[in-house]
């Protein structure tokens, strides 16, 4: 048996829309920092791994990031609806934002279970195709999501520091070696 509340109490549509304001924008902020991410981590990778730079860090975390840059437009369409409208967006089946909206949550739920993890393992089968095998040695604390990738034994070693671009630096005498010509 269920009881009903002696009053009912109907939602604010300024809340409401106040709510779906603040999801839209934090949706699209952390878009834009999914986007910016995976253009810092994941596509210098590439250009890396075709120069055959001598490592090569693979940041594995962030190719689920592919999922948030999936799912922004829908969310921030949605949230601009309810904004909008001071109610749920609820399209009817046949309407194209219908389409729009089953696409996008496909797409999002693809990336997550089959593109990002496809990814990262034909990353990983180009790294070893290419002769680079895996260096425990350069491994920040903390980053077991990022493997620092080697084509010659000499660059795998333990080193004093990471410059900004996380990449190894070594003291040797009174000079500083860093990798890839990184900053000192």
């Amino acid at each position: 048996m269920t009881t009903e509340p002696a009053e009912f109490h109907e939602r604010s549509p300024h809340l409401f829309r106040l709510m779906a304001f603040a999801t839209g924008l934090a949706t699209l902020i952390l878009g834009i920092l999914s986007a910016y991410w995976l253009a810092r981590d994941i596509l210098p990778l590439f250009g890396r791994l075709l120069r055959d730079a001598p490592i090569v860090v693979t940041p594995y975390l962030a190719f689920m990031l592919i999922a948030m840059c999936t799912v922004t437009p829908i969310v921030v369409v949605t949230s601009l609806h309810a904004c909008w409208r001071a109610q749920k967006f609820d399209p009817s089946p046949q309407s194209r934002m219908f389409r729009f909206q089953r696409n996008s949550y496909k797409l999002t739920v693809w990336s997550m279970i089959f593109i990002s993890p496809a990814l990262a393992v034909l990353v990983t089968l180009g790294l070893w195709a290419k002769g680079y095998t895996p260096c425990q040695k350069l491994l920040i604390s903390g980053s077991a999501w990022r493997v620092y990738w080697v084509n010659d034994a000499r660059y795998c070693f333990k080193p004093d520091f990471y410059n900004s671009d996380e990449q190894p630096c070594k003291h040797v005498g009174n000079r500083t070696l860093c990798t890839e010509g990184g900053r000192q």
